[in-house]
């Protein structure tokens, strides 16, 4: 089986989405820091995020302008609805998916965001993804064990609760993880 291209997953899970959400659902990718994804993402941290854990516009804009930048917005019926960012890490080939946040849940938006992630980094080259999470959220869904059932590895844990973790990116693991969220 071939891993589809990026463009064409786009939009095939902007029509599922479509489906599911009752509405135009639309995906935008950004890979430049502006006035405009500063503002929605914000939005949405702000209404997602427990306080310690938002950040203001000034760690926004700091952490867009890391190299090998990437954001995707999901627009539903035009009105900012999820987004998925990340860049770059300090290690070669690897991608640290900074933060994701969806204003609708239960309805798999950032499975599917995050799907495109992965299939966007393959196609760019990337062999690893990482990122840090909580153990369990404030809402008491073990995070660490959901991601763990998708495939991820516990890199470390802290004493405070935060995890991190990484995803091999291979065809095998793209493959997988296409069929797991499609299928799903």
């Amino acid at each position: 089986m071939q891993i589809p291209a990026f463009t064409e997953l786009v939009n095939r899970i902007e029509d599922i989405l479509s489906e599911s959400l009752n509405g135009k659902a639309h995906i935008k990718v950004y890979t430049e820091n502006s006035e405009k994804i500063l503002d929605e993402v914000s939005i949405i941290d702000h209404q997602k995020f427990r306080e310690n854990l938002q950040y203001d516009k000034n760690e926004l804009s700091e952490r867009f302008s890391n190299p090998g930048f990437i954001c995707m917005i999901l627009y539903l019926d035009e009105a900012p609805t999820a987004f998925d960012y990340g860049y770059n890490s300090s290690e070669e080939a690897t991608y640290f998916s900074d933060s994701s946040a969806t204003l609708i849940e239960r309805k798999k938006i950032g499975r599917y965001l995050g799907l495109l992630e992965l299939v966007y980094l393959y196609e760019k080259g990337y062999t690893a993804l990482y990122f840090t999470t909580e153990e369990t959220d404030e809402s008491g869904r073990p995070l660490r064990q959901i991601w763990e059932n998708m495939g991820y590895t516990t890199v470390s844990t802290s004493p405070d609760g935060s995890v991190d973790m990484m995803l091999e990116i291979t065809k095998e693991v793209v493959l997988r993880q296409i069929n797991k969220t499609l299928q799903a």
